[in-house]
């Protein structure tokens, strides 16, 4: 049995207006950011080197890590949904969501050095213990991303703030991801010279200490303002309708999978672009500076164009400009190195905000449940989100190994030309066609702006 919930009564509708101008504070703002930055540090180095360090560091065939990353999202898909749950069941006097940025801090520090620590435990005994530590590692994501992603709706129910709100969140996040990914070859090389191993397993406790001071920093500095009242509760059956009678939902997660496959892959495989093709590995550094810095100036612009034209008509018009640049990496040499980087600018300009404001709708998708079904269950829509990221994730990864080994890549060595053009595929043609799908299905989503505020006045004259 599953317990649901209601929004608040509202006591003093001027009170609440007056609140809703003045908006959140800033300290507030940067400090929910924090908390999803927290989690993107680790998320996107494990993304982004997990899978070089398996098949370069650590010596597993690429066949047996793609394995591997399905088998551990097989298994996000039974557990997130049971976090949800958990979740949507939890009362402390912090609130539901909050406390968790206490909770797992720890465990999620510690799975993530355990995930980049090499053991001598021979070929089988390696590969098991890379399912055991991964695995545990996709446990405490999900206990540490669904509580923060659900964090936006327990803030706030203002449309434009949950932009601000999540825009600032974007903005940290990326600047996170942006350190992470930067620094983390510079900083094994720095910290473990020629052993690669040992440089990796520094990195990764850097970034876990990391961590953990930011988590707590979120902790102390959001408060969960939308205050649910206990309400009636309702069989495994009614819970579900929220996830299957809610068509924003389906399409929005949808849209959210594309992108997410699309994205991944082209990550992944960044730091094999520039090693193998370009033949210039110092640039991964710059390279990534580039592509998530221009994903972070893009956020800077997505308060205002949202307000202006809507949140889904900015991620169709941007995603399809960011189409051209995946288009062009594709038909550019690899000596052309200033193409190269003016491509790998516009699309992280351009494709972000798909993500950014995707997290953001989520929100609206929980609103949408309840007035549809009566049921509100943040824990158990955030989880489906979060199943769909970690997903893309997993299915970008097991793709990209797949694809590797098929095109005969051999870690440390010079590439075949079939090896190159997939590696080049990965990069360019491939992740723009997800992103095409991305933008067929958003075009779908029925919650404008105007049909969200109409809704949201239709849920509080039933809560007064």
């Amino acid at each position: 049995m599953i317990e649901t919930e209601q929004l608040p009564v509202v006591k003093s509708k001027d009170n609440e207006k007056s609140k809703s101008s003045a908006g959140l504070p800033w300290l507030e703002r940067i400090g929910y950011g924090i908390g999803d930055m927290s989690y993107n540090i680790v998320f996107q180095f494990v993304n982004a080197y997990l899978l070089f360090y398996y098949t370069d560091v650590g010596g597993i065939h690429p066949a047996v890590i793609a394995t591997l990353f399905l088998v551990v999202r097989v298994l996000d898909a039974i557990f997130d949904p049971i976090m949800g749950v958990i979740l949507d069941k939890t009362n402390t006097r912090w609130g539901k969501a909050r406390p968790y940025l206490l909770w797992v801090s720890l465990p999620f520090a510690l799975f993530t050095f355990l995930c980049f620590t090499t053991p001598s435990f021979g070929p089988t005994g390696n590969i098991i213990y890379a399912y055991i530590t991964y695995i545990l590692l996709g446990m405490s994501f999900s206990m540490q991303t669904i509580p923060v992603n659900s964090l936006t709706g327990r803030i706030t129910n203002d449309v434009q703030e949950r932009t601000v709100l999540t825009t600032t969140r974007m903005i940290l996040v990326y600047i996170g991801i942006l350190l992470s990914i930067a620094c983390a070859t510079p900083l094994a090389t720095a910290l473990g010279g020629e052993n690669q191993a040992f440089g990796f397993q520094m990195t990764a406790l850097v970034y876990a200490i990391v961590s953990i001071v930011l988590n707590l920093f979120s902790f102390f500095t959001v408060r969960e303002r939308i205050v649910p009242k206990k309400s009636e509760k309702h069989g495994l059956k009614m819970t579900l309708s929220v996830l299957f009678k809610n068509k924003p939902l389906l399409i929005l997660s949808s849209s959210f999978l594309a992108f997410a496959i699309g994205f991944n892959i082209k990550l992944s495989t960044m730091v094999y672009y520039f090693t193998y093709n370009v033949d210039q590995k110092e640039l991964v550094f710059f390279g990534t500076v580039l592509f998530f810095g221009a994903a972070l100036i893009s956020n800077l612009f997505i308060p205002v164009f949202s307000e202006k034209w809507g949140r889904k008509n900015v991620m169709i018009i941007s995603a399809a400009i960011s189409l051209i640049s995946y288009i062009g990496l594709h038909f550019t040499p690899y000596s052309s190195i200033t193409f190269i980087l003016i491509w790998l600018f516009a699309s992280g300009f351009f494709t972000t905000p798909l993500n950014t404001l995707a997290w953001g709708m989520i929100a609206d998708c929980v609103d949408y449940a309840e007035w549809k079904t009566g049921v509100r269950a943040d824990g158990v829509v955030i989880s489906s989100m979060s199943f769909t990221n970690k997903l893309g994730v997993a299915l970008a990864g097991s793709f990209s190994a797949i694809y590797l080994g098929i095109a005969g890549y051999i870690p440390n060595a010079d590439q075949t030309v079939t090896s190159l053009n997939a590696i080049k595929n990965m990069n360019a043609l491939i992740p723009g066609l997800f992103i095409l799908l991305s933008i067929i299905i958003i075009c779908f989503y029925p919650l404008t702006e105007k049909v969200y505020k109409k809704m949201i006045s239709e849920l509080e004259q039933r809560s007064n």
